[in-house]
C-alpha cells in the first residue's frame, strides 16, 4: 500500500514539473532576425567657403543617426551642412542606429589649413623698400585686421591692401586675421622684407641628416625644426665640422635662414660656419659665410633663446642645404634650438 501511494506522488510531481516546463515553453518570444545597420557618407566641399561642407547621406538600414562633427556639435539631420568657425582638424562621426538597437559608425577626418582658406601677397610698388600687402580668401570676407611687428608697439591696419614702407636687408613678422560673414576665422604669420613674402620652408624637407646626433630624444637634432625656442639641440663633443643637411623634393631659393640660440652655457654656441647649397649631394655652393666676433648671449644683450636672421646675398635654386659649423664659441660641446630656411 505504501508503495502505492509513494509512486502515486511521484508520478503527480513528475506531472507538475512537466507542466511548468510546458508552460515555460509557451512563454519563449520570438524577437526576430537582428537588423545591422550600414553607416556611410560623402563629403561635399562648399567651392566658395572654405569652412563650409555638405554630408551626403549614404546609410542605409537604419532608424535614426547622429552625427559629430568634431568640434562639439551635433545634427539629425539626416544629410546636413556645417560651419566651421576656425581653422584645424575634425573628426566628422557618423552613428547609425536600427531598430533592434545596434550601432555602426563611420569617421572621416578633415583638415583646414589657413593657407588653404587665405593666400597673402606682399609685392615691392615701386618705390624703395615698399610693399603693398593683400589677401585672396576662399570666402566671403566680413573684417580684416593686419598686425605689423617691425615697430614697438605692433602697428595696426583694417585695409584690405596696406602699404609699408621697411628698413633695408630687414626680416619682419606681421599676422593677418580675417573673418568671413558666417562668423569663421582664420589667421596667418607670415615674413616679409622689401622684397616680399619669405615663406618659412624648413619642415617641407624630405630628408633630414644631421652628421652627429644625440641618443636623448629631448635633446637631439630634430629639436632644430620643431618651431620651438623653448627646446634644442645638444651635442657633446661632435667631430667638426658639424653639419645639418636637408633635401627637398624641388629646387628651392633660400633669400633668409634663421639660427636660435640655447637656454645656457654660450660658448656651445656656433662661432664659425656656412650655409651651402648642391643640386647632387656632392658639388656644394657657399651661399653664406658667418664668423661671429660675440656670442649669441651678448648680441642679445645677455638674453637666451633668441632668433638671429642672416640673408643670403645672392639666392639661387638648390634641392639640398646644408649648414656647416667648423668652429665653437669655447666649448667642444654644441647647441642651438633653430635652424629655419626662407625662401
Amino acid at each position: 500500500m505504501k508503495k502505492f501511494i509513494y509512486a502515486s506522488i511521484m508520478l503527480l510531481l513528475a506531472g507538475g514539473i512537466s507542466s511548468c516546463e510546458k508552460d515555460q515553453a509557451t512563454n519563449i518570444v520570438d524577437e526576430g532576425p537582428v537588423i545591422n545597420p550600414f553607416a556611410n557618407f560623402e563629403i561635399i566641399k562648399d567651392p566658395t567657403d572654405g569652412f563650409s561642407y555638405s554630408f551626403k547621406n549614404l546609410s542605409s538600414k537604419y532608424e535614426r543617426l547622429e552625427w559629430r562633427f568634431g568640434d562639439d556639435t551635433l545634427s539629425t539631420v539626416a544629410s546636413p551642412s556645417h560651419v566651421y568657425l576656425t581653422t584645424g582638424k575634425y573628426s566628422v562621426d557618423l552613428k547609425t542606429f536600427s531598430s533592434t538597437g545596434n550601432v555602426t559608425r563611420k569617421l572621416i577626418d578633415i583638415n583646414i589649413i589657413p593657407d588653404s582658406i587665405a593666400k597673402v601677397t606682399a609685392v615691392k610698388t615701386g618705390v624703395l623698400n615698399q610693399i603693398q600687402f593683400g589677401i585672396t580668401v576662399k570666402a566671403k570676407v566680413k573684417s580684416v585686421t593686419w598686425t605689423f611687428q617691425d615697430v614697438i608697439p605692433s602697428a595696426t591696419s583694417n585695409e584690405l591692401a596696406p602699404v609699408r614702407t621697411y628698413a633695408a636687408g630687414s626680416f619682419n613678422a606681421f599676422q593677418v586675421r580675417i573673418e568671413t560673414d558666417k562668423g569663421s576665422v582664420v589667421n596667418l604669420s607670415k615674413f616679409v622684407t622689401p622684397e616680399g613674402i619669405a615663406d618659412n620652408i624648413t619642415r617641407s624637407y624630405v630628408a633630414f641628416t644631421p652628421s652627429s646626433n644625440n641618443t636623448n630624444t629631448n635633446e637631439n637634432a630634430v629639436k632644430l625644426l620643431d618651431n620651438n625656442l623653448d627646446t634644442k639641440v645638444y651635442l657633446p663633443g661632435p667631430p667638426l665640422p658639424l653639419t645639418f643637411k636637408f633635401q627637398y623634393a624641388s629646387a628651392q631659393t633660400v633669400k633668409i635662414y634663421a639660427i636660435g640660440s640655447g637656454n645656457d652655457s654660450e660658448t656651445r654656441d656656433p662661432k664659425t660656419w656656412t650655409l651651402e647649397g648642391s643640386n647632387d649631394d656632392n658639388s656644394w655652393t657657399v651661399l653664406d659665410s658667418r664668423s661671429q666676433t660675440s656670442t649669441f648671449y651678448v648680441q642679445a644683450g645677455k638674453l637666451y633663446k633668441k632668433l638671429f636672421y642672416f640673408a643670403v646675398a645672392e639666392p639661387k635654386p638648390f634641392i639640398y642645404y646644408r649648414w656647416r659649423i667648423t668652429a665653437l664659441s669655447g666649448s667642444a660641446n654644441f647647441q642651438a634650438s633653430e635652424i629655419r630656411l626662407f625662401r
